[in-house]
């Protein structure tokens, strides 16, 4: 009983000492609404596709085009606030910034930007649930599944004690990506007369290992430099895309020696 009270009293602490200025956005006040998002999309995951079983597959061409040229905008439009935002703090470090938990209003348009982008994970749920409803199955790898169910609550985490200071850097680095992935999965859903011209799908992969590879030695840069960040979300970033390097990594090559194989 006496533990149970201790674990609740420091719940309770930690939660109360999150970044005042998020506190009472939408979702980011305690993790359970983002706990329970992700446990809906998991349920999703794991009987979607059981129900799709011995149904016919869905034709969403017109749905995908408007979808991922949406994608596109939205992390354009990430990507911009992004930029603007620490463009106009001219004292702002982009190797090692700590978070300052001012009511500057460029501050706030950072801790802005920020929480869009936590709230753009919920909408790449969609990707997985499009594969469902088209019964494409096999793209629901672990690694697609692991990347867009963890993706909510670190974001969710940022938003909820450190919206701003060099989580920008990740975040800029995957909203750019997204731009030509999402253009690249547009593109694709237009039908066969524009796929034939989408060559470089495999390099959209060496790009994703590319920034994962760059995230990592930038934060782990930030640990070196030891600015005023915390540490604890710097290492836990860390060892989060190193993760996702082995995934990727191992998904590139079992996709692109396949591929060779056959050729």
């Amino acid at each position: 009983m006496a533990s149970s009270q201790r674990l609740s009293t420091y719940y309770d602490f930690v939660m109360a000492v999150g970044d005042p200025r998020t506190h009472e956005w939408p979702l980011v006040a305690t993790p359970w609404p983002t706990i329970f998002l992700m446990a809906i999309y998991l349920l999703i995951v794991k009987i979607g596709p059981k129900y799709m079983e011995n149904r016919k597959a869905w034709d969403l061409r017109e749905v995908l085009v408007v979808y991922n040229f949406g994608l596109v905008f939205l992390s354009g439009y990430m990507l911009y606030e992004f930029i603007a935002s620490i463009l106009s703090m001219p004292d702002f470090n982009l190797m090692c910034e700590r978070v300052r938990y001012e009511d500057d209003p460029r501050q706030l348009r950072l801790a802005r930007v920020i929480y869009i982008y936590y709230l753009s994970k919920f909408v790449e749920f969609f990707d997985t649930f499009f594969f469902i409803l088209r019964k494409k199955n096999n793209q629901i790898t672990f690694l697609h599944v692991y990347h867009h169910a963890t993706m909510c609550l670190l974001w969710w985490m940022v938003c909820k004690w450190i919206a701003g200071g060099i989580t920008y850097f990740g975040a800029s680095f995957n909203s750019f990506i997204h731009i030509i992935m999402y253009l690249y999965y547009g593109l694709s859903a237009m039908g066969p007369s524009v796929r034939k011209y989408l060559w470089w799908k495999r390099y959209l992969t060496k790009m994703q290992l590319i920034q994962f590879s760059v995230v990592v030695v930038h934060t782990n840069y930030g640990i070196h430099l030891n600015c005023g960040f915390p540490n604890g979300f710097l290492w836990l970033q860390s060892a989060y895309m190193c993760s996702l390097v082995v995934l990727f990594l191992n998904f590139y090559q079992k996709a692109y020696s396949k591929e060779k194989k056959c050729n």
